[in-house]
């Protein structure tokens, strides 16, 4: 039975903050690593710091990329998505908040009638 390769954990976030596919980063990932082990001896300290640092670069170099082949569209939808996603959460907290206000609105009158007197 053969393991799969191992990758870093926080690969699908950089991805994703990359606007990359999983996929995608993990071949970066896998191209960091054999730059890296020419570097360093595999599975030293040195190695992984430089198999990192050579996959952050690999992510923002094909970031890059992607938003060139776009024209420049790639990005504005994604900072459009980022605005969506913040209108959205503000949205979600007035509601609970208004939804909180009513239940402590309504609640008042039945703590009058609880009190003795």
């Amino acid at each position: 039975m053969r393991t799969p390769p191992k990758t870093p954990k926080l690969l699908p976030w950089l991805a994703k903050k990359a606007g990359i596919s999983d996929a995608r980063a993990a071949t970066l990932w896998h191209d960091a690593e054999r730059w890296a082990a020419r570097q360093a001896t595999h599975g030293s300290a040195t190695y992984f710091k430089l198999a990192v640092d050579r996959l952050m670069e690999l992510v923002a170099a094909e970031s890059l990329r992607q938003d060139a082949a776009s024209f420049g569209w790639r990005r504005w939808a994604r900072t459009q998505a980022r605005f969506w996603a913040v209108s959205m959460q503000a949205m979600h907290e007035a509601s609970a908040l208004s939804a909180r206000g009513w239940r402590l609105f309504g609640s008042a009158p039945r703590q009058r009638q609880q009190v003795p007197g």
